[in-house]
């Protein structure tokens, strides 16, 4: 049990570093972008890991920044999804990322 769950803490982390990669990719740095910046964004997925919703949920206190975020994320869709189901059920159906874009 534990190694099965190490296992998916493993994959999750994973997807996550490349979805992360995926939407910095297609993420366009509006001027006002300082170093530093960092929002919290709620993505709501489908299976196929096609973007139902995304929303900032903690901004970054530049409203520019944080919308561009947003974008970056719809733009990235369809985003990387683990293969096991119920990995995907439980941790990326709806799941919240940090984007900081470096």
């Amino acid at each position: 049990e534990q190694e099965r769950q190490a296992a998916a803490a493993d994959e999750i982390a994973r997807v996550k570093s490349l979805i992360g990669n995926k939407v910095e990719g297609a993420w366009t740095r509006p001027m006002s972008a300082t170093q530093g910046l960092k929002c919290t964004i709620q993505v709501k997925l489908l299976p196929s890991g096609e973007v139902m919703d995304a929303v900032v949920v903690g901004s970054s206190g530049d409203p520019v920044f944080d919308r561009s975020a947003e974008n970056a994320v719809r733009k990235a869709s369809p985003l990387p999804v683990p293969q096991d189901r119920a990995v995907f059920n439980q941790s990326f159906r709806v799941f919240t990322f940090v984007f900081k874009p470096e």
